[in-house]
């Protein structure tokens, strides 16, 4: 008797393991945080059918996996264990620095790790094709009377190399973009704009933060840098940083932290707002995250500027169209040489991450 009173607490006991968490998510699931926040979309319920049985298990099984009950709860969870316990990172492309400062380690992403080692470097014919792609590129534009210019936003892993963590040692002297730079400079007319020596300098006679601890960008001080170093290569000046007000505004929520499902815990990082350079009544046309920012202004360059633009661009686009009358910067998702052509303009930029430089190997203007 005692036997079977034991056999039947232990159904119990599994039934309530198995069955009790989606018990008391049907009743508080909608009271708790279900929002999705990885970078795709959540597997969807797959419909049974005869013809395609076999994969059936499989395809629930993913879906069951992006609908667990308590997912996001026990990922948190575990994404703190690995943060504040073991002091690491729960996505293998994040990396925690020093001072609780991440960086961005993926090897689908042009791989900003290997840029800061200096490893696959470019080689003889790769950097050749490129000043040829670009130096067509330019002609090509120069044809229309449009002027073509390539800037290149450093990655944060070399601006704040003494907060990467110790095993990856001192930043290489030599690396992809310097290869790049220098040599489109040498063999070329090609006009780049690379502002890591303003970024440094700025760093240095500056106490704020240029670029997220919990993000890949920089913030909207270091954009300002980069933005007045370009402005100054189309012959526009803007004011030094030191002339700026510069305001501290609320934390900001950023990518890295994201990453590691910590968006609240880490919740810390300041944004800056920026006062005293001319925005010359700058309004905003249209925006659109992957597709198209159109700005007008009144009294600025006369100049049309057009630009090819990555996420790096979301912080300095409004300092840059506020020194054009004429503004259209077009993420490289949804950009058209035929977009480019239609629009003519009198500026061409080309801008990109430091970590995206080898796309340009198949950049060319027909």
């Amino acid at each position: 008797m005692r036997e079977d009173i034991r056999q039947k607490i232990w159904i119990l006991a599994f039934f309530v393991i198995i069955c009790g968490a989606h018990l008391v998510w049907f009743v508080m699931g909608k009271r708790l945080d279900e929002e999705n926040y990885e970078n795709r979309t959540a597997v969807e319920r797959p419909a049974f059918s005869f013809a395609a049985a076999e994969e059936f298990p499989a395809a629930y099984e993913a879906y069951y996996n992006d609908h667990l009950p308590f997912r996001n709860q026990l990922i948190r969870l575990g994404s703190k264990i690995e943060y504040y316990v073991f002091k690491g990172s729960s996505n293998q492309n994040v990396i925690r620095g020093r001072d609780e400062w991440l960086f961005y380690n993926s090897s689908l992403d042009d791989n900003p790790i290997e840029a800061y080692k200096g490893m696959d470097l470019f080689t003889e014919e790769e950097l050749a094709r490129i000043a040829d792609n670009l130096t067509h590129t330019q002609a090509v534009l120069a044809a229309q009377g449009t002027e073509f210019v390539l800037f290149i936003a450093p990655n944060k892993e070399r601006v704040y190399a003494e907060n990467m963590p110790d095993y990856y040692g001192a930043p290489a002297e030599n690396y992809k973009v310097k290869q790049l730079v220098d040599y489109l400079r040498e063999k070329t007319d090609i006009r780049v704009v690379y502002p890591y020596e303003e970024l440094m300098e700025a760093k240095e006679q500056n106490a704020r933060q240029l670029y997220y601890r919990l993000d890949t960008h920089w913030n909207y001080i270091g954009a300002y840098v980069g933005c007045a170093a370009l402005a100054k290569e189309l012959g526009v000046q803007m004011p030094e940083l030191s002339e700026l007000t510069v305001t501290e505004t609320e934390p900001t929520i950023c990518d890295l932290a994201d990453m590691i499902n910590l968006r609240t815990s880490l919740n810390t990082d300041p944004d800056y707002a920026l006062l005293g350079y001319d925005q010359h009544g700058l309004i905003t046309d249209r925006h659109e995250l992957t597709g198209s920012y159109v700005y007008h202004c009144t009294g600025a360059d006369p100049r049309k500027l057009f630009m090819v633009r990555d996420s790096f661009a979301d912080a300095m686009d409004d300092f840059l169209a506020s020194q054009f009358d004429q503004s259209v910067m077009v993420h490289y998702s949804s950009y058209s040489h035929e977009r480019a052509f239609a629009e003519d303009p009198d500026i061409y930029v080309y801008e990109t991450v430091e970590r995206r430089v080898g796309e340009l190997l198949n950049f060319r203007m027909k």
